[in-house]
């Protein structure tokens, strides 16, 4: 996985791309197999005139753009709610890949095992 990180009105400290390196880390565990196809970008900005902390992460996977910001005068849970929400949306990219949606009722399933052949 591709990952690019950039700072806007604000240093990037130590302690900081810790943090956005373990959430990464963690968002790279939910996607097993991704290579060079997958991109992270992640975007930190401050508005010094109000105090508040913008964070912008786009994931490109495989045949969608999964994307979220976040706005908090905390940057730390800015980050880690911009980063709970990339994960939820890989959650759902990886259902939908799969084909939960033909198992949720009864009649989709009789239809996936006719297409399948199984009885």
């Amino acid at each position: 996985m591709n990952v690019n990180v950039e700072f806007k009105n604000i240093a990037g400290d130590t302690k900081l791309r810790t943090l956005i390196d373990q959430l990464t880390k963690k968002v790279a565990k939910k996607l097993p197999g991704a290579g060079d196809e997958v991109f992270l970008r992640v975007l930190v900005e401050e508005n010094a005139v109000r105090k508040l902390y913008r964070v912008s992460v786009v994931l490109e996977v495989p045949k969608k753009t999964l994307a979220t910001q976040e706005e908090r005068h905390d940057l730390g849970e800015a980050i880690r709610d911009a980063f709970a929400e990339v994960e939820r949306q890989v959650e759902a990219y990886k259902a939908t890949v799969r084909g939960d949606y033909f198992w949720e009722r009864r009649a989709r399933r009789e239809e996936l095992r006719k297409r399948k052949g199984t009885p």
